[in-house]
């Protein structure tokens, strides 16, 4: 399916020059610690897991775990006095930019226009790499920076080497071991890798290379039960046996969030959707978009094709989806309109070139770049994240109020997974309070979770059955904090201490 037969120099050079920009500007702009902006409280959970070879949430992200212990284990030697979630963060922006470079890549090969066809090729990926949703993400801990980096090699895999079966195993069977939405990529995929070929069987071989690459993937999920026998303190699912790791993998907390919508919320959602596609590249780079998609609909349909069956599925599941970060499953989709808006640029410029001398295609080129710099210099203050200091000082100042032998209690995923990096990523919780146990009211529901508590804190009767018979147990024998204000006591009964409350007068 590729336009361009071969790639010179000049593509590869863009491509270098794109990504070393992209991590330039992505450490620039990093956290420098953990954070929890742009949805990036699970950063927490994700790093503990990490350093105690747990299992995060589902569904369990195997892949991941194992790149960033490795990561985190090699900047560690390089680094040694280097923050723990700092090195997340930089393997986030590793990814990203490693994501931009292929984009130029892949624009090179696509683009239908031969004049400056690497400079169009780099804009396509500077404009991937300054879209708020990936560059939110790629300076942050979080796992959505490697599912654009192989969402990309998907995308390059199929479209660049639709002849070369082997090299759609790679992204395929890595995609799926991360995260399972890329799945939802495979008909485009299957569409790409059948155009052209011809037979009855054609469809025989690339359906069996996409089978066994996504078997390949799930073998390496092989890596939870492992994990889970370990006994870490994050361990989602206690995923040991087959009832913990089929609840774990199969997401079955969330299924509820793709089901009961109503209409009106179905319609909020789809608006949703169109704004944060439109966020990425504003009205201006959307209406390029559709001059894109409308050449790909007039030279290569095959491409229409492709492209619409790649944004459908994501879109329609983002859409039924619905929790508070569903529209970061839109990389996809965003990297398609990257593609597409640069494709309609050249085309537009190529068009007034003709009409108005070379010198204007120039001047599109100069104007496009001035643009993406204007865009990146507006959205700075909002993404950048250089003095982002509220979830370490969260956490130091948690470690100010804590007691030896302290039981914390959480509810929400910022508190919960900030404590979870406290006591058992970077211990910074630990060495200030020794014997402090950790625990989250809302996980209480799950037998696994009980059993998990039964099994870290054995020699401690009453923590594995419910957030009110530990408090009866334990009031007055340890120092029990709250995360949250707790609603079932009365304002006498608790004390608030820096951002804990602490329970004064258990009757």
């Amino acid at each position: 399916m590729s336009v361009a037969p071969s790639l010179d120099r000049t593509i590869w050079g863009a491509s270098a020059c794109a990504g070393a920009m992209a991590l330039a500007f992505y450490l620039a702009s990093l956290a420098p610690g953990l954070t929890w902006a742009h949805q990036g409280a699970d950063g927490g959970e994700l790093l503990a897991a990490a350093v105690t070879n747990g299992v995060p949430h589902p569904p369990g992200y195997p892949l991941y775990m194992l790149a960033l212990q490795g990561w985190l284990s090699v900047v560690g030697l390089l680094a040694p006095a280097s923050d723990l979630a700092w090195r997340g963060n930089l393997f986030s922006a590793m990814c990203g930019s490693a994501s931009v470079a292929l984009t130029v890549i892949v624009a090179g090969h696509l683009l239908p226009v031969r004049s400056l066809r690497w400079l169009w090729a780099f804009l396509a990926g500077m404009a991937w790499a300054i879209s708020p949703l990936l560059w939110s993400q790629s300076i942050i801990t979080e796992v959505y920076s490697l599912h654009a980096l192989l969402v990309v090699g998907l995308g390059w895999a199929v479209l660049i080497k639709p002849r070369q079966l082997w090299c759609v195993v790679a992204p395929v069977a890595l995609g799926v071991a991360h995260h399972l939405t890329l799945i939802l990529l495979l008909p485009a995929a299957l569409y790409a890798l059948t155009v052209g070929r011809e037979g009855g069987r054609r469809w025989l071989r690339p359906s069996l290379a996409l089978i066994g690459a996504t078997t390949l993937g799930a073998l390496i999920y092989v890596r939870t039960p492992l994990a889970a026998s370990g006994l870490s303190p994050i361990n989602w699912g206690y995923a040991d046996n087959w009832e913990g790791f089929r609840w774990l993998v199969t997401g079955a907390a969330y299924q509820g969030y793709l089901a009961g919508s109503s209409l009106a919320a179905i319609a909020g959602r789809v608006t949703t959707w169109a704004y944060v596609v439109t966020e990425q590249f504003t009205p201006l780079g959307l209406a390029l978009g559709f001059v894109g998609l409308a050449t790909w609909d007039r030279s290569a349909p095959h491409l229409r094709n492709f492209s619409l069956l790649w944004i459908a599925p994501i879109s329609v599941y983002a859409i039924l989806y619905h929790t508070r970060d569903s529209e970061i499953y839109l990389l996809p989709v965003v990297w398609m309109l990257s593609i597409w808006m640069t494709v309609g640029l050249a085309t537009l410029a190529e068009w007034l070139a003709g009409r108005m001398g070379k010198v204007t295609m120039w001047l599109a080129s100069l104007t496009a770049i001035a643009l993406l710099l204007l865009a990146t210099t507006v959205r700075w203050e909002s993404i950048a994240l250089t003095d982002d200091e509220e979830a370490r000082r969260y956490l130091a100042q948690v470690a100010e109020v804590l007691e030896p032998n302290s039981i914390v209690i959480s509810l929400g995923d910022r508190e919960t997974f900030a404590l979870w990096y406290g006591a058992w990523g970077d211990r910074l919780l630990a060495e200030a309070a020794p014997g402090l146990i950790v625990v989250n009211e809302s996980l209480y529901q799950f037998d696994w979770y009980r059993r998990l508590q039964r099994d870290l804190y054995p020699s401690e009767p009453g923590v594995d059955v419910s957030i009110a018979h530990l408090i009866e147990t334990y009031a007055g024998r340890r120092p029990i904090y709250f995360a949250d204000a707790p609603i079932q006591f009365e304002p006498d009964q608790i004390e608030q201490i820096g951002p804990l409350w602490r329970l004064v007068d258990f009757r």
